[in-house]
């Protein structure tokens, strides 16, 4: 489960970053900034999946890809230091296939589910939290850069939003096994508490995923009339209700096979 998000953080961080340094208006200091925070995240990623593998899976796809993905975000931090932003767009897209792809070799390790499914929930997550992670990332660059137009912002505030839409979908599409997850034990890691958590957190998931949406929507407003810092102050709250959504409904999702 931490290694799924941690593996859907970093390639999501790195493809938003890329798409944003596509534009040319974002000074080069932010996105060194984001690839030290996605380096870090990717290195987390890496030992969390070497360690969730057992036996013959260290050698498989997922393990070389998470050590790919670790190499290539590396790369994207090394070409921010080159003349123009194209190296950057360059290896910042590679990075986030890297991503996609050993995101879609962990989704054929997910008992239970269609690999096709799973891959597009775990995309749809890394999307996610790309989105809100870039955004309050940019939001904290206005200060630094006072010229930089709210458009940008903006931007990256309509991906959250479509990102929050596509995990609702994909995954009110898998609510009959989301609901019905074994979670055991589950309550303060007390036994004895039965199995029969399953649909409350995955009420808990809706409602953290709507309450996010309505978060990225009060900053989308909060833009509009060129409040940049209170949209950056509505992007902590997203990122903190986006990750723990992601990590419960990962949670949900490897125990309901």
């Amino acid at each position: 489960m931490t290694a799924l998000v941690l593996l859907e953080w970093t390639a999501g961080w790195v493809g938003a970053a890329a798409w944003s340094q596509s534009w040319s208006v974002i000074t080069r200091g932010h996105f060194r900034i984001s690839a030290w925070g996605a380096l870090l995240l990717g290195i987390l990623a890496a030992v969390a999946a070497r360690a969730a593998l057992t036996g013959a899976e260290k050698t498989s796809a997922v393990g070389v890809l998470a050590v790919a993905l670790v190499a290539a975000v590396v790369l994207y931090l090394l070409v921010q230091y080159s003349r123009t932003d194209l190296p950057g767009v360059v290896v910042g897209a590679g990075a986030a296939l890297v991503g996609a792809a050993v995101l879609g070799a962990a989704a054929t390790l997910i008992s239970g589910w269609p690999s096709s499914f799973a891959a597009l929930q775990l995309l749809a997550g890394a999307v996610l939290l790309g989105a809100v992670t870039n955004g309050m990332m940019l939001g904290h660059w206005y200060l630094n850069q006072p010229g930089l137009k709210p458009w940008a912002l903006a931007r990256l505030t309509a991906l959250a939003l479509g990102a929050v839409g596509a995990s609702l979908v994909v995954g009110l599409a898998g609510v009959t096994k989301l609901a019905a997850a074994s979670t055991s034990g589950a309550a303060l890691g007390i036994p004895g508490f039965g199995e029969a958590f399953g649909a409350f957190f995955y009420a808990i998931w809706v409602a953290l995923i709507a309450f996010t949406g309505a978060v990225v929507w009060m900053a989308r407003r909060c833009i509009k009339i060129r409040s940049i810092q209170s949209a950056t102050g509505l992007y902590y709250v997203a990122i903190l209700t986006a990750g723990v959504a992601e990590f419960l409904i990962r949670y949900l999702m490897v125990n309901s096979a």
